[in-house]
């Protein structure tokens, strides 16, 4: 399963109301979802997400992500390409907060 793939069945779920949270706006989500699908493959927020990811889980266990970004999505954010790049800034700085803790623990 590709990275857009997977995001793409989490966000379904979502809208479903068994996914990983409520969502406060099903039809904006909807428009997500569709907004995702047609994003190439290529993509590079999507490269991006994926990148930043598959070491540490910085954007699937991402909170700020998962608990405050998509569930609010359609309540004073409506713009598919904001939540997005709000999703990508939040697992890059999550990656760059575990970066540095790890940095801190290194011997010496």
């Amino acid at each position: 399963m590709t990275f857009k793939e997977e995001f793409l069945a989490e966000l379904e779920d979502c809208l479903r109301g068994y996914g990983a949270v409520p969502v406060c706006d099903p039809r904006a989500l909807a428009r997500f979802v569709d907004y995702v699908r047609r994003l190439p493959e290529d993509d590079q927020r999507l490269r991006c997400l994926d990148g930043v990811d598959q070491g540490s889980g910085s954007f699937w266990n991402n909170p700020a992500v998962w608990w405050e970004q998509v569930p609010r999505f359609g309540v004073g954010i409506e713009d598919c390409s904001v939540l997005l790049d709000r999703m990508l800034d939040e697992a890059i700085s999550d990656e760059i907060d575990v970066l540095e803790m790890e940095i801190r623990e290194l011997p010496g």
